[in-house]
C-alpha cells in the first residue's frame, strides 16, 4: 500500500514516507522500509520476534486437550484463539502464531460441534426409544 503525497516517515523528520507498514500501519521512508516476505515493514515491526506467542501456544494446547472429552477447554482455545487473533490484527502480538490460532479455533469449534451432535443424538434416542421399542 503506497503513503497518501505528503506523509512524512515518524523517525525521520523531513524524509517523505514511501510506503506503510503493513503490521503496525506507521508510514515508513526508505531508510526504514523491511521488505520481508513480499511484506512492508517498518524497522520496529521488523526487529519484533517473529515466533509465536505464548498465548497462541497455550491456546492450541487447550484446542488439542479438548479430545479429551472436555468442553471448557474447547471453549477456552475458542476465546483464547480469537482474543490473539484479534491482537496479531492491531499489532500487539507476533503474526507468527497465526496458524496455531487458527488450528486452535478450529478445533475448538469441531469440538463443540461434536458434543452437540451428541447431546442432540441422545436427546432424540431417548425420545423415540419407546416406540422403536414399546418399552415405557
Amino acid at each position: 500500500m503506497a503513503a497518501p503525497d505528503g506523509a512524512s516517515c515518524p523517525h525521520h523528520a523531513g524524509a517523505l514516507a514511501v510506503d506503510v507498514c503493513e503490521r503496525c500501519g506507521r508510514f515508513v521512508c526508505g531508510e526504514c522500509l523491511d521488505l520481508r516476505d513480499d511484506r512492508t515493514w517498518c524497522a520496529e515491526c521488523a526487529a519484533t520476534p517473529s515466533k509465536a506467542s505464548a498465548r497462541a501456544s497455550t491456546a492450541l494446547l487447550f484446542g488439542l486437550l479438548g479430545f479429551s472429552c472436555c468442553a471448557s477447554f474447547s471453549i477456552a482455545a475458542i476465546a483464547m484463539g480469537l482474543a490473539e487473533l484479534w491482537a496479531v490484527e492491531r499489532g500487539e502480538a507476533p503474526a507468527a502464531g497465526t496458524p496455531r490460532l487458527q488450528w486452535a479455533v478450529g478445533l475448538g469449534a469441531a469440538q463443540l460441534c461434536v458434543v452437540v451432535l451428541l447431546v442432540a443424538s441422545f436427546i432424540v434416542w431417548r425420545l423415540l426409544r419407546p416406540r422403536l421399542t414399546g418399552a415405557p
